[in-house]
Formats: C-alpha cells, sequence, structure tokens
C-alpha cells in the first residue's frame, strides 16, 4: 500500500514571507501618525520627513527589514535623546512602542488571508 503526498512546502514558505513583508510595511506605516503627533514642531521639517524615511520590507542577510524614521534631518536624533543643553522629546520610540508589538498577530492575519 502506498500512500500519495502532495508537497505544497514551497507555496507555504512563500507565503509565510510574503506575509512578513508585509507585516512590517503595515507596522513601520503604522507609527508614523503616533510619532507625527509627538514631534515637538516649529518648520514641521522633522514632522514631514517621517513620511519620506519609510522604506519598504526588503530581505537583508536571511531576515526581512523595514525602516521608517528621520533619516535626512540632521537634528532628528537630537531630539529622540535630547542633548546636554535641551531634554530629550522622543517621538519615534514611543511610536514604535505601540505598534511594534502588533507585528506577529499583523503577520498571523496576513498568513491566514493567504498573502
Amino acid at each position: 500500500m502506498s500512500v500519495k503526498l502532495t508537497w505544497y512546502g514551497d507555496k507555504i514558505k512563500k507565503r509565510i514571507e510574503e506575509a512578513q513583508r508585509l507585516g512590517i510595511d503595515e507596522t513601520t506605516l503604522a507609527c508614523q501618525d503616533p510619532a507625527m503627533s509627538r514631534v515637538r514642531v516649529r518648520t514641521g521639517n522633522l514632522r514631514r520627513s517621517i513620511p519620506r524615511g519609510h522604506q519598504p520590507a526588503r530581505l537583508e542577510h536571511g531576515g526581512w527589514v523595514g525602516r521608517w524614521g528621520s533619516a535626512d534631518v540632521n537634528y532628528a536624533l537630537w531630539q529622540e535623546i535630547g542633548t546636554a543643553r535641551m531634554s530629550a522629546q522622543p517621538y519615534l520610540r514611543p511610536a514604535a512602542q505601540i505598534e511594534y508589538p502588533k507585528l506577529a498577530g499583523r503577520i498571523k492575519k496576513l498568513f491566514a488571508r493567504g498573502a
């Protein structure tokens, strides 16, 4: 007696990869509004830099990586962590603390939908 096995491993792996990529993108995009609402505003340059800093998730060294934040404003880091003359006004880390814990649930939901 023989049993036929249909292997879907490659399809499942592809769905997992796609769910991870989309889940990271959803999470990094969801970080933008809470971060922008926390920026100390003078000119709005730092606030506008947050959407510009988003990079879609991509494979790096065997894992999915997504980037977001303020990459093109030279004082962005100092607002986040503070200086000897200015207290910190975090805006990126609080947004990440809100949204990052939702990543696993997003991936699970996307995988279930067949991402």
